[in-house]
Formats: C-alpha cells, structure tokens, sequence
C-alpha cells in the first residue's frame, strides 16, 4: 500500500485503480511471518508463565478448599468436645448436688432425732420431778390430812379421838396399804 500512494505521489501519469481492500502479495506475506513469529513468541514465552500462574492459582485455590474443610471438621470436633464436656459437667454438678441434698436430708433428721430425744428426756426429766414433788406434797400433807381426818372424825362420832394413834390408820390408808 505504500508503494501505491508513492506512486500516486510521484504522479506518473498513469493511473491505476488500486483495491483498498484486497492487500497485495508481500504485505499478506510479511503479514503472516508477523502473525507466526508472535504465535510462537507467545506459546514459547508468555504462555508457558501464564499457565504456570493458572496452575498455582488452581492449586492454592484447592489448598485452601481443603484447609478450610478441616478447620471446618476441627471447628465441629471442638463444638463435640465442648458439648460432651458441658454435659459431664452439667452431670457433675448434678451428682454434687444431690450428694449435697442427701447430706442435708441426713444431717437434718440428725439433728430432728437429738431434739426429740431431748424433748423426750426433758419431758422424762419433768415427769419425775412432778412425780417426786407429788410424792413430796403427799408426805407433806399426810400429817395435815390425818389430823383434819381424826378431827372430822371426831366430829362425826361426837368425842374426842387421839390423833396420834388415828395417824397411822389414815397414813397406812394414804399409801395405799389398807
């Protein structure tokens, strides 16, 4: 195409209808050595790195698919390691806590058991206090009573009683000794 616009240029009186579109034969020529050279210039020196990053590229891609899968199996191993422990402990604290019921129930009836039985020797205690402070008001009020008994008797009969020798009808009477 240059040779063609030189000639154009250089006017030499002939004109020549040239097709703008159809080039000519060294031009398709150089053309396609062009295209090849490149074709093999890249194949032979940009391809060969570019598929090497490709391939690394896949490779750390699929790396961290797999590191991710197990940082994803450690992950739920963990939660069943937690969840395992969380409920032994929950189980533990349920044993220590029933253990410490158990106590508490024990102790307790424990201590139900020494108040009753000191509420019975108390009772048993006051008992014989009252029993011993009757006993104690019956010989006190025997000498009393064998006098108001002769004196009422004495009354009765209309004379008069010896008391001292009538006292030991009524004690005798008053023990229970008929």
């Amino acid at each position: 195409m240059l040779a063609t616009a030189l000639r154009v240029l250089a006017g030499d009186g002939t004109e020549e209808v040239i097709n703008p579109v159809i080039p000519e034969l060294s031009e398709m020529f150089w053309g396609a050595l062009s295209f090849f050279s490149l074709l093999v210039l890249m194949y032979v020196v940009c391809l060969p790195p570019l598929r090497k990053a490709m391939r690394q590229r896949d490779d750390q891609v699929r790396g961290d698919q797999e590191a991710a899968e197990r940082a994803r199996q450690e992950g739920e191993q963990l939660q069943r390691d937690y969840d395992a422990t969380l409920a032994e402990a929950r189980t533990e604290a349920a044993r220590i806590v029933d253990e410490a019921r158990g106590a508490a129930d024990v102790r307790r009836a424990e201590l139900i058991g020494a108040a009753e039985d000191d509420v019975a020797e108390r009772r048993a205690q006051a008992m014989a206090e009252l029993a011993t402070e009757r006993q104690r008001a019956l010989t006190g009020l025997v000498p009393q009573l064998s006098e108001l008994a002769v004196g009422a008797a004495s009354r009765v009969v209309q004379r008069q009683l010896d008391v001292a020798g009538n006292r030991t009808v009524v004690e005798a009477h008053m023990s229970g000794q008929d």
